[in-house]
């Protein structure tokens, strides 16, 4: 069960912040050769390996776009810095984008990251246990605790989804944050009984003993994407041709990455902390030249609302730009 509020807390506090956000959308100066400067927020995870290969591989400069990246905490943490316009895009989960448009902030999803995969094998989530663990499925979770790095993200919801789907009852587990690099080592000690884990530590975990029970993320979304890019509703409609520009290079990005996966491995030598030895052998993120359609977040909007992340559906056409298939 959730045993505290809303994990996404900054965000309940951004109604607040809107007001207070003035003309935060205005237009950075063009720099001397007639490129536009963008702030982009991002994390140095290989699920935004099409932003960082849009930036090193040229597709941001063919379009005269001069990309500075910046690391920040998480995707809730970033919105305020787009509504303030010292981002003009950012990194976000999906759940972090919807919640958002349900509490009527604006901010608009421009283009997808790194998509979930349909298949196990190329799931780069997973649920581990310990390999002496009497848990040998989801549905072993009940009365159990279970790591997840943030309470309601998409790891939270999809991990519920599982349990469920396995004849379980996700409502009997009891869920505690934890940040994803420890999750591991809690696992091994016993500190928790299960953690939703994400590559790199998927495959770290099981080289250390640790043994896979799910893949939550194929079996509760497959399809949807895991990053999505957002911008301020006001800057993307005062500067549509710099937005459309930002989703094309990360549209030509993804598909580069797509056809040729091991390009992946290369961004993230220079983009993560990842040891290169790991990095040879974890599941790669999913990638494709998609623009992102409000049918691709239909299922994890469908889960927040089972799981009472947020009170009802929203229009998921109305919170997104550049609107895809």
């Amino acid at each position: 069960m959730i045993r505290r509020p809303i994990a996404l807390a900054g965000l309940l506090a951004l109604t607040l912040v809107v007001a207070a956000c003035g003309s935060g959308a205005s237009a950075p100066a063009q720099n001397a050769d007639g490129s536009t400067p963008i702030a982009i927020g991002t994390s140095s995870t290989l699920s935004n390996a099409s932003l960082y290969y849009a930036d090193s591989g040229g597709a941001f400069a063919r379009r005269k776009l001069a990309a500075k990246l910046t690391v920040v905490q998480s995707g809730a943490a970033a919105i305020p810095l787009l509504l303030n316009g010292q981002l003009q895009f950012a990194a976000a989960d999906p759940v972090s984008a919807i919640v958002a448009a349900s509490k009527n902030i604006p901010v608009t999803v421009v283009a997808p990251g790194s998509v979930t995969s349909d298949a196990a094998a190329t799931d780069s989530s997973s649920i581990l246990v310990r390999a002496d663990s009497p848990i040998t499925s989801a549905r072993d979770l009940a009365g159990r605790t279970v790591a997840v790095n943030a309470l309601r993200s998409l790891a939270h919801i999809t991990v519920m989804s599982s349990i469920d789907k396995s004849g379980g009852d996700s409502s009997a587990v009891k869920f505690v944050e934890l940040p994803l690099p420890q999750m591991v080592d809690a696992v091994s000690r016993g500190q928790v009984d299960a953690a939703a884990e994400n590559e790199p530590f998927s495959t770290q975990g099981v080289r250390g003993g640790l043994r896979k029970i799910a893949t939550p993320l194929s079996e509760a979304v497959p399809g949807s994407p895991q990053v999505v890019y957002l911008a301020d509703k006001r800057y993307a409609a005062q500067h549509p041709a710099v937005v459309r520009a930002f989703a094309e290079a990360i549209a030509e990005a993804g598909g580069a990455l797509g056809q040729h996966p091991d390009q992946v491995r290369a961004v993230g030598r220079t983009s993560t902390a990842t040891p290169p030895d790991a990095l040879d052998k974890i599941v790669l993120p999913v990638f494709s030249g998609a623009q992102l359609g409000a049918g691709s977040l239909t299922g994890v909007m469908d889960l927040m609302v089972r799981y009472r992340v947020i009170p009802a559906p929203v229009d998921l056409s109305s919170m997104i730009t550049q609107e895809g298939p």
